[in-house]
């Protein structure tokens, strides 16, 4: 009883503050939006087609780093820090070079890349403005991702949330006065609004570094001399990292292509489809700390060779699953028309995002349970499953299946809701059968198991055990 209460505490102490953090982002996402909703319709349409560009980075950036939290937890759950330390600059030797080269092609190229999503000249000139000033620090968010996997690697949520709350109330407050202006000061508009971001990077960039490296931080400045690069420590973060960067840029693309389907319903179909997806911002707020309190303990467990926390974390995490599972489906089903109201008054639009919203109620087990089947999945090695399951589930069910709901048999978009949820159940199937058919819950039980940290002061060798060939 009191090491199950003990670690109910420690999974707490990471899925609130990750819950808390995710949604202080969609509250300043939410304000920002509407000082941008207060410019002329082409700003705000350009800066919808920018953002999607900016997305497609951020998500590759942010799955690369949640790929290597989980060398980082080995080393942490072996009470190797200066390891840890070590797998940190080695990432960032990986990440930061990839992240400048890429944004250095978004600021030479900028309408070309928005020329995808629309050939109105005028949209592609503001689009391009914005881009040009906001990817000026598209790289710091490589150095900002892995601090955020530095600390929740460590089963600490509670710094990346203050660094991101900072970040987000810098944006709140300077928005209002870039975008919009305030007194004397003239607004800038979107180029305010491109300002606006790139300082609150820069602001988290730094909050980041200054907690990660201080004084007092168990990461001392001292061991900055220490750094020793291995090519078979850089293979390894490429194996974790780069398989999860790819898998979280798989929804971004996929958008591109749901919204031409959406569209084909006509407007206000697909404006009814993007005020639920606000709406529905509730329940991903909810259930936004599973991935990481997964792949943090999971880990820290192997690196501490620790088989019955390995297992105990896991069902402690499916209870509390069960748990915000509920309270997700009681809100869409008692509240979500409410929140709809608080976002639009034309009762048209209502009507098609609330039958959105009461369809979702049947994903909400499935997309929850299916980020600690993530976690566990990635932590024992087996980094490109989940990515292979992803791209089935979103390309293979959702993507091809909205296809052939709006294009080819032409039937309801109540349809197209069917088929999110299909989507949603196949990646939760597939992973519970890697569950069962990897015996990853009996993965700390063998004698020898696959990944095995020999002691080095600077290196950690992972061998993979024969017979899981």
């Amino acid at each position: 009883m009191r090491d199950t209460k003990k670690l109910d505490q420690k999974i707490l102490r990471i899925l609130v503050p990750a819950i808390l953090e995710n949604a202080f982002l969609i509250l300043s996402d939410m304000i920002l939006t509407g000082y941008i909703g207060r410019l002329s319709v082409t700003e705000i349409r350009a800066y919808g087609i920018s953002t999607r560009v900016y997305g497609i980075y951020f998500s590759i950036l942010k799955g690369f780093a949640i790929g290597t939290m989980v060398i980082f937890a080995r080393a942490f759950g072996a009470g190797k820090r200066k390891e840890g330390l070590n797998y940190y600059f080695q990432a960032l030797f990986i990440a930061f070079p990839v992240a400048l080269v890429a944004a250095v092609l978004i600021w030479v190229f900028p309408q070309p890349l928005l020329s995808t999503m629309s050939s109105d000249s005028t949209l592609l000139t503001y689009g391009a403005s914005f881009l040009r000033i906001h990817v000026l620090t598209y790289p710091f968010l490589a150095i900002i991702h892995l601090n955020s996997s530095m600390f929740q690697a460590d089963g600490n949520t509670k710094t990346p949330l203050y660094i991101a709350t900072i970040g987000n109330l810098v944006s709140m407050v300077l928005g209002y006065v870039l975008i919009l202006g305030i007194g004397p000061i003239q607004g800038m508009g979107l180029q305010g609004a491109a300002i606006t971001n790139n300082l609150r990077i820069i602001v988290m960039l730094l909050v980041g570094v200054y907690l990660l490296f201080n004084r007092n931080s168990v990461y001392r400045s001292h061991e900055l001399s220490e750094f020793n690069s291995d090519m078979k420590i850089i293979k390894e973060l490429i194996r974790f990292g780069v398989p999860t960067a790819i898998g979280n840029s798989f929804w971004n693309f996929a958008a591109v292509f749901l919204s031409t389907y959406i569209l084909s319903y006509g407007q206000q179909f697909y404006a009814a489809y993007q005020i639920g997806l606000q709406a529905e911002g509730f329940c991903d707020m909810m259930s936004s700390g599973f991935l990481t309190a997964a792949m943090s303990l999971s880990s820290l467990a192997i690196g501490a060779k620790n088989a019955d926390m390995f297992k105990a974390s896991y069902k402690r995490l499916n209870y509390y699953c069960y748990i915000i599972c509920g309270i997700n489906m009681l809100f869409l089903l008692l509240f979500s028309k409410n929140v709809l109201h608080l976002l639009t008054d034309k009762m048209e639009l209502i009507d098609i995002a609330h039958v959105y919203l009461l369809s979702m109620i049947a994903s909400q087990f499935p997309q929850m349970k299916s980020k600690i089947e993530y976690g566990y999945i990635r932590s024992i090695g087996f980094s490109t499953l989940p990515t292979i399951i992803d791209m089935v589930g979103i390309w293979c069910v959702r993507v091809f299946g909205c296809y052939l709901v709006s294009s080819v048999f032409h039937l309801d978009i109540f349809w197209i809701w069917m088929i999110v949820n299909a989507d949603q159940w196949v990646r939760y199937l597939l992973s519970a059968g890697v569950i069962i058919s990897k015996k990853v819950l009996r993965y700390l039980d063998q004698p020898h198991f696959p990944f095995q940290c020999e002691g080095q002061v600077n290196a950690c060798k992972y061998q993979r055990r024969e017979n899981d060939e």
